[in-house]
């Protein structure tokens, strides 16, 4: 056997076992991107165990909804809960309860050399599975002179009038797996494997010719972040999502394009008593943007020491900038 056609043997078989550990996202029957089951639980005595799928936050945050649908590569349908998402890493997690699944093997993207061979695989355009081949280019921020799109189903068919942030903006302040790799809308969230098929990134954007995916290590710490969340804490605030004028944002030095306003305080919250005030803007929690008010929670929530140390708000009153330092008191049970 010549070496092409060993080559081409043994991807086949690497891109088939992946293939097993990859769903399609979907509301409805409609495909919105990709998925990687990324880790699962000891079995219960029915032999179901519950599994942690990995996703992009530009994907879940399309849908705008909690519970979505997957379809696993034998057919089976699936209902996945969102239990949490980062927008500023472009990472959601989602948990299931079922039998069969086979999570992926992960590799080591801190060990991924530049021109190493690469495979992803997602659903673009409705087929599922597909495969394309390519090889590292870098792995470093992308660079700012390069216009980065999700790789996203719902994107696509979006109205360009809705398209008021682009999360690829995110990609030219982190380090990046860039490849040279043909991505599609709907491969968002499917995996960016080594040869040996070990997932060492998830795809997310591309630009520039190439593909952009987030490396395996940040979303270690992503669901290592999530596991370390113990009750859930909050403000006591009521909000809502607000588009920020350019003035106001090239006057206050704002990169974001849209924020949270304040429209209620809680009586006797944390908001109250460091005097957070209706119509207050909140720009970032610990240095985080804040640009959904759906996903404030789940930032809120976000870090070990939920509730027992003091965090800093950055918030926008009267057009100025200002940093509030509070404590979040913990969400008592009903």
């Amino acid at each position: 056997m010549t070496i092409p056609i060993q080559l081409s043997e043994a991807l086949a078989g690497v891109a088939g076992q992946l293939r097993e550990s990859v769903v399609q996202v979907q509301v409805g029957d409609r495909g919105i991107g990709s998925g990687i089951i990324w880790q699962t639980g000891e079995p219960d005595a029915s032999g179901a165990a519950e599994a942690t799928i990995i996703t992009n936050a530009h994907v879940v945050r399309a849908a705008r909804q909690e519970t979505f649908k997957l379809k696993l590569a034998d057919g089976r349908a699936l209902e996945a809960q969102l239990i949490g998402a980062e927008p500023e890493i472009d990472l959601a997690a989602l948990r299931v309860h079922a039998s069969g699944l086979r999570a992926a093997e992960i590799g080591d993207s801190a060990a991924l050399r530049v021109g190493e061979l690469v495979i992803a695989i997602g659903n673009p355009f409705g087929r599922e599975g597909a495969v394309t081949v390519g090889v590292v280019a870098a792995r470093a921020p992308a660079d700012e002179d390069i216009a980065l799109e999700p790789a996203e189903e719902a994107e696509q068919q979006a109205p360009s009038s809705k398209r008021r942030e682009r999360p690829g903006a995110r990609f030219h302040h982190i380090e990046v797996i860039q490849a040279d790799i043909r991505l599609y809308p709907g491969n968002s969230g499917g995996p960016l494997a080594d040869a040996h098929g070990r997932v060492v990134g998830v795809n997310a954007m591309v630009g520039g010719g190439l593909g952009f995916a987030i490396p395996s290590r940040v979303v270690r710490q992503f669901l290592a972040d999530l596991g370390q969340q113990t009750e859930p804490v909050y403000l006591g605030v009521e909000v809502l999502t607000v588009p920020l004028a350019p003035a106001l944002r090239q006057r206050a030095g704002i990169e974001q394009e849209t924020a949270v306003l304040i429209t209620g305080v809680m009586a006797e919250s944390p908001a109250e008593a460091v005097g957070l005030l209706p119509g207050d803007v909140l720009l970032a929690l610990d240095g985080r943007a804040i640009r959904d008010a759906r996903l404030l929670p789940r930032l809120l929530n976000s870090r070990a020491t939920s509730g027992e140390g003091p965090r800093t708000l950055t918030i926008l009153r009267g057009g100025e900038r200002q940093e509030v330092s509070l404590t979040p008191a913990v969400r008592k049970a009903a």
